[in-house]
């Protein structure tokens, strides 16, 4: 997620969309479209085009779609003594987890005292849930009551539990307990309060470690994902989730990379570590959660591996920390094994069959690396040697190199995996670019998309020059090029609203709401309906018929015909349909959505200024029809097939 490349899903639609002198403008309201529609020549449709890509960005994982409540619960990554009440000088709840919160009641000490964690800037208090929790708590000499509560910042209970007294000691003994509000909270200005009675506590020091707190999570996993998010992914029927990043996979040191084999196991064990993206990760949400989660929705995983090379600063490449070549091998070797191993022969697959998975995963994508044009030098041999031992270990896998498409790799890649972020009116300008790609057996990964800004000159720039803070209405037409486009993911994902390092996102959410964006409804009206096969159409869509840009899919088994039509223009266009080679039903759908005017978004004011809209139609002539596509909008008309 660092630079653009000349690469684009054939057509972004957004409401700043304003027409540019270089398009040619044939159809002009209210001028109509003939578009016939052919059986003839029809092309497989990629079952993987529609996706998500993921890393933990935005606070997306730890404060998004991980549904934990508390942050900094176990004080990772948090340099002892920097503040006064946490330290490292007793042993900690794991090795993994060594510090812990050291509080020192002051003698004299009446009524109850304690503290409290805010949450992610905030927590979601609902009547009729459970929430699940937890603490470690020592104490060389207090063995009193505990109390604990949520509440809100102006003192309201809306649940409690309590550790009861003589139940601390002198080691770590884990509390497991569940709240069970009797009222929902009307607003998210709610804690998490630990407290004691200072007459029991009066000049004794506790020692608190790794709290953490649940609500209810995405079908009821355990250490599992935030509903709200996690139905709205799933919402658009996604088919491929490349994971774990991204930036956020290689890290700023060697040491600081993603770590598979530190993100699996119990809580206890994981440490954590420094992410890409400012703050530090729980990696609470870890290897097993994606590979459940993408079974969960029946996802092809895109797992990407780190490749040898770590991040740090832009304007002095050559300075990157990288693996030299002969001491590759470990990196290699742990790599995929954990998910695809032989439990039987291979230690990493061992462990994964430990910890209830015996099974291999289902993995068909592997990802070498992230980005690596930054470390092109340094690529070839290490795509050369991660491609051919992994390659030799899994045959049927199939591995994506994340070069440039120039570079010329030691080893051939036919998946490649490519990334742009730009204008309006780049992706209207570039719409039909792999109209005129070579068809030499190489398949694209759109793996990161999304028009970012206005500013022509810099559009990964600033709010305030041109950066988008959230989308405006914008779509993907890649189906007309899937025999070489075999999957795309619009990126970041996820925006906690409170912190935010990348605009704009799919989906933004703060602790108790959740913003759905134009881009995406779009990518849900795209996704969910989809054919099987890519069907012809004449005139075929293209710069010269500007502002209307198309595409055509039918599903053989289910017997459907889908049209997507995009209008960048700000006046309805009418579309005559001829059914050539079809007999359709004298009805149809018709779902769209429509902005109309310049600069609109979903956002926290206004989070339905655009949402998809639903219309039924009978007609009389099952061969032709008439349709009216509104301006500055997607359209996707939906035909039953005799």
């Amino acid at each position: 997620m660092r630079a653009k490349l000349l690469g684009v899903l054939a057509l972004v639609l957004t409401s700043n969309a304003k027409p540019t002198p270089a398009q040619k403008r044939d159809i002009v309201p209210p001028d109509t479209l003939q578009l016939h529609i052919s059986a003839q020549d029809a092309k497989p449709l990629s079952p993987t085009l529609y996706g998500y890509m993921y890393e933990d960005i935005n606070w997306s994982g730890d404060g998004g779609l991980y549904a934990e409540l508390l942050q900094n619960r176990a004080f990772q990554k948090v340099i002892p003594h920097s503040h006064s009440a946490v330290t490292d000088r007793i042993p900690g709840v794991s090795e993994a987890l060594p510090n812990s919160l050291k509080v020192d009641i002051p003698k004299n000490t009446k009524g109850k005292i304690g503290f409290q964690n805010t949450g992610y800037w905030g927590m979601k208090v609902q009547q009729g849930w459970k929430y699940t929790a937890h603490l470690y708590v020592r104490s060389d000499s207090f063995s009193g009551t505990v109390s604990l509560s949520l509440r809100s910042t102006a003192g309201e209970v809306f649940a409690t539990a309590s550790i009861e007294g003589g139940s601390v000691g002198q080691e770590w003994r884990k509390f497991n307990f569940e709240f069970n509000p009797e009222k929902s909270a009307s607003h998210g200005q709610n804690v998490f309060v630990v407290e004691v009675e200072g007459e029991e506590a009066a000049g004794q020091t506790i020692y608190f470690g790794f709290f953490s707190l649940f609500p209810p999570t995405f079908r009821g996993r355990e250490n599992g994902l935030r509903i709200d998010l996690a139905e709205a992914l799933a919402g658009t029927r996604p088919s491929i989730f490349r994971f774990p990043g991204g930036n956020n996979l290689e890290g700023q040191t060697i040491e600081e990379r993603w770590q598979w084999n530190l993100t699996i196991g119990p809580l206890e064990t994981r440490p954590g570590r420094v992410g890409d993206w400012t703050y530090p990760n729980t990696d609470g949400l870890g290897l097993l959660e994606y590979l459940e989660w993408c079974e969960d929705l029946s996802m092809e995983p895109i797992m990407g591996v780190w490749a040898g090379l770590s991040i740090q600063n832009y304007s002095n490449l050559v300075g990157w920390p990288t693996v030299h070549e002969d001491e590759l091998q470990p990196y290699i070797d742990q790599a995929i094994n954990f998910v695809v191993g032989d439990a039987s022969t291979n230690k990493w697959a061992a462990l994964r069959a430990e910890y209830g998975h015996p099974e291999p995963f289902k993995l068909n994508f592997v990802e070498i690396g992230n980005e690596d044009w930054f470390g092109e030098e340094s690529y070839y041999y290490r795509w050369r040697h991660f491609r051919t031992q992994l390659g030799e270990a899994f045959p049927d896998i199939k591995f994506i190199a994340t070069s440039l498409m120039s570079q010329k790799l030691d080893s051939d890649y036919t998946y490649i995996d490519r990334h742009v972020y730009d204008t309006p009116r780049w992706f209207i300008e570039n719409s039909v670019l792999y109209d005129n790609f070579t068809r030499n057996g190489t398949q694209i990964f759109e793996g990161e998309y999304a028009a970012t800004s206005m500013n022509e000159d810099n559009p990964l720039g600033v709010i305030g020059d041109g950066r988008f803070e959230f989308p405006t209405l914008q779509a993907s037409v890649a189906e007309r090029n899937t025999d070489i486009v075999f999957a795309s993911a619009y990126a970041p994902s996820l925006n906690h609203l409170r912190n935010t390092q990348w605009t704009p996102d799919m989906i933004s959410y703060d602790a108790t709401q959740m913003i759905l964006s134009t881009s995406y409804y779009t990518q849900q009206l795209f996704s969910a309906n989809r054919g099987t096969h890519v069907l012809q159409t004449s005139p075929v869509s293209s710069l010269e018929y500007s502002p209307l840009f198309w595409s055509v899919s039918h599903h053989e088994t289910d017997k459907t015909l889908f049209i997507k039509i995009a209008n960048t223009e700000r006046t309805s266009i009418t579309v005559r349909l001829f059914f050539d080679d079809f007999a359709v039903k004298p009805y149809y759908s018709s779902s769209y959505i429509a902005n109309g005017q310049y600069n609109i978004s979903n956002t926290p004011e206004n989070p339905f200024a655009v949402t998809p809209n639903y219309e039924t139609f009978a007609y009389p002539d099952t061969k032709s029809l008439n349709h009216s596509i509104s301006g500055q909008s997607v359209t996707v008309l939906t035909f039953q097939i005799e």
